[in-house]
């Protein structure tokens, strides 16, 4: 009998990764809040679930379910204070009579918080410095929590800027909502959302519970070198603001995410779980991505 997964969040990444488990001949179901995008997860082979998780208690829908793995790819509320109430321990608890071989949470190494461009790894205690921050650790610390109780297996997947086809800086730039902020250059990691597919499955396959992946490619880069080789490939001027303008017009996460630097190291990624990327750094996976949406000849 085929494996069965669960992508609970099955949207850009979520898809991106179905498609991966579905071609290995595993039974993958996935939610989405929408009905209107039940066809996209169709047309993959997936399974679609409508599931609202922004009430308290087990979701009956899970409760049927019988997945050896469980991918939560649901963010948390920015506002989640009490995460026992919030959207990824219901999963969780959804999930208490499934055989799970793991439960894997996609989170953020926005965790780490501002580090002043110094190498981040696994082992770096967290201070996230934003709301979203804050409500992934929350998430991630309920997630082992719950997980070691009701021996769902977690694992932590902490993922870099994530991009890919329709996911690039192309429209920002050219409709002026991207901007560099003047001698604020800060360093940040990312990851091609197909090399996040390996990863996450990696983190299935060859991982171990209670254990924390990062997962990026293996450069980490200074912002302004993502944007202006983006830019330069697509022909496009890119606007420079200053930090003072900058705090007054990104809301706090956005302003973390823009000023926040740190080098995040993917070495157990790579030697732990063997992932091979595809697109090791963002020269080889930018050009990809432009080209699969149309964007590049």
């Amino acid at each position: 009998m085929a494996a069965r997964a669960l992508i609970a969040g099955c949207g850009y990444a979520g898809l991106r990764l179905a498609r991966r488990l579905v071609a290995d001949g595993v039974e993958v179901v996935g939610t989405v809040r929408q009905p209107s995008r039940a066809a996209d997860l169709e047309a993959v082979g997936v399974q679609p679930l409508i599931l609202e998780v922004d009430h308290e208690g087990p979701a009956p829908a899970l409760e049927e379910l019988a997945p050896e793995v469980c991918f939560c790819l649901i963010p948390p509320a920015s506002l989640d204070a009490d995460p026992r109430a919030g959207r990824v321990g219901r999963i969780v608890e959804s999930l208490r009579r499934a055989p799970l071989e793991c439960f894997i949470y996609a989170s953020s190494t926005g965790v780490y918080g501002d580090r002043g461009g110094a190498l981040v790894d696994e082992t770096t205690v967290p201070k996230p410095d934003s709301p979203k921050g804050e409500a992934r650790l929350a998430s991630e610390r309920r997630v082992l929590e719950l997980g070691w109780k009701l021996d769902a297996r977690p694992r932590i997947g902490r993922i870099g800027g994530i991009y890919g086809p329709d996911r690039t800086l192309g429209p920002a730039i050219r409709e002026g909502r991207y901007q560099l902020i003047r001698n604020r250059d800060s360093w940040t990691s990312r990851i091609h959302v197909d090399d996040l597919a390996r990863g996450l499955e990696a983190i299935w396959k060859a991982g171990a519970n209670g254990r924390v992946y990062n997962l990026c490619d293996d450069e980490p880069h200074l912002s302004s070198e993502y944007a202006r080789f983006t830019a330069q490939l697509l022909g496009l001027d890119l606007l420079e603001i200053g930090e003072d303008i900058a705090r007054d017009l990104y809301d706090p996460d956005r302003l973390a995410r823009k000023l926040g630097s740190r080098r995040v190291s993917n070495r157990r990624m790579r030697e732990e779980l063997g992932v091979e990327l595809a697109y090791p750094t963002f020269r080889e996976g930018v050009p990809a991505a432009l080209k699969e949406e149309g964007s590049l000849a």
